[in-house]
């Protein structure tokens, strides 16, 4: 087993550690002779050391993980996070003439899948309440109509109380009139892309948004106050798109991190959650839009990839053999 390239990861990468960051390492490795004829080559191999168990991260921590040749350059070519941020290490702790090869093709390994790892972004905004936005319209609108369904009854229909809904419109709120048969038409009243028909009872829409809101769970719901927030998390989700965006923009990814000053002061949770919530929102269009236009490949070249790890791999069995 032999390292292809050794980087520090992490905090320390971004330029976004504190005095209590631990360490995260990653590398690549080529695999022995005998895993590769016995098909006993492991994708990845992880240790994490801590300074004393059962206690918080400290800087004495370390957290180290190793990816074969091949998975490496499987995850590159699905534009995993890890691997695209690897690629851009300026001062790796260990290289390699193999690493200077996967490098110098990088054009071959980037795609606008790359941007696909703002999935992780998106997973992190929908875990988080990042659309606090839409948690308070659907509170909004189930408080409305809980008020309308005391002052008027079960039974009362949305129709009877149209008048009262522009005070409620807003980004996520607002009416319609939509063509549900041919030549006929009905008006709906919509929050949070959820329609009620006008003809429905108040007390319906009542049910239907508060269990909307009940649906976006306690983070969500605390994330209006700023409380109860990974801030981490979303530091992570920040950073995250805008590395996906200069790589669309770019062909790179810059380190340590140019906005490393803002993304600690979301990370320690200086910032309120409406600007980074907002900020992340603003990103992910922003990203969609570059990923239309970007000049990067629509897939990475597989035949590279193969012909690259057949060909170590090969050289390795070979050396063990003709050195017995």
């Amino acid at each position: 087993m032999s390292t292809v390239v050794r980087v520090e990861f992490g905090s320390h990468l971004y330029g976004t550690n504190t005095p209590t960051s631990d360490h995260d390492y990653k590398s690549v490795y080529v695999p022995g002779a005998s895993d590769i004829l016995l098909q006993r080559v492991q994708g990845s191999l992880g240790e994490k050391i801590k300074s004393f168990e059962g206690v918080k991260n400290a800087p004495e921590d370390t957290d180290d993980e190793t990816y074969s040749l091949q998975r490496y350059l499987d995850l590159l070519s699905e534009g995993q996070t890890v691997a695209v941020d690897m690629l851009f290490v300026s001062s790796p702790l260990i290289s390699s003439a193999l690493w200077d090869e996967i490098r110098a093709n990088k054009d071959l390994l980037l795609t606008k899948r790359s941007a696909a790892f703002v999935g992780y972004c998106r997973k992190q905004a929908s875990k988080y309440g990042i659309k606090g936005s839409r948690v308070a319209a659907a509170k909004e609108a189930m408080d409305f109509f809980t008020s309308q369904c005391d002052r008027l009854g079960t039974t009362a229909k949305l129709h009877e109380i149209a008048d009262l809904f522009p005070s409620i419109s807003g980004e996520y709120t607002k009416t319609m009139e939509l063509e549900t048969t041919k030549g006929n038409h009905e008006h709906f009243f919509e929050c949070c892309n959820r329609k009620v028909s006008f003809g429905n009872t108040i007390k319906a829409a009542r049910d239907i948004f508060s269990r909307i809101y009940d649906n976006y769970g306690t983070r969500a719901k605390l994330a209006q106050t700023n409380e109860g927030i990974d801030w981490k998390a979303l530091s992570h989700a920040v950073r995250v798109a805008n590395e996906a965006l200069e790589l669309l923009e770019t062909a790179n990814v810059t380190f340590p991190l140019p906005n490393a000053a803002h993304i600690l002061e979301i990370k320690l949770g200086h910032l309120s959650y409406d600007d980074v919530a907002n900020e992340i929102e603003g990103l992910l269009i922003d990203v969609e839009k570059a990923s239309e236009i970007s000049s990067l490949r629509e897939v990475a070249d597989r035949d590279f990839i193969d012909s690259l790890v057949y060909r170590v791999y090969r050289d390795v069995v070979l050396e063990a053999h003709n050195g017995k």
